[in-house]
């Protein structure tokens, strides 16, 4: 069983996976977190968001 973590946002269903050893992946999450800054932003287990919300951290890297 894995325990990948995600930033989520529940008003927009979108996540971002969180790699901690990944600068990239940090400024993605920076991304993120501030396009969503006022909507709730919550670390959940990728298996809760899964099929219910989408990745968009490909989309972040530009």
């Amino acid at each position: 069983m894995s325990f990948i973590m995600v930033r989520a946002c529940h008003r927009c269903k979108e996540y971002v996976v969180i790699n901690p050893a990944n600068p990239s992946n940090q400024k993605i999450i920076k991304k993120f977190e501030l396009k969503h800054a006022r909507h709730t932003i919550v670390t959940l287990s990728i298996s809760e968001v899964k099929g219910y919300y989408e990745n968009v951290g490909k989309k972040l890297l530009f």
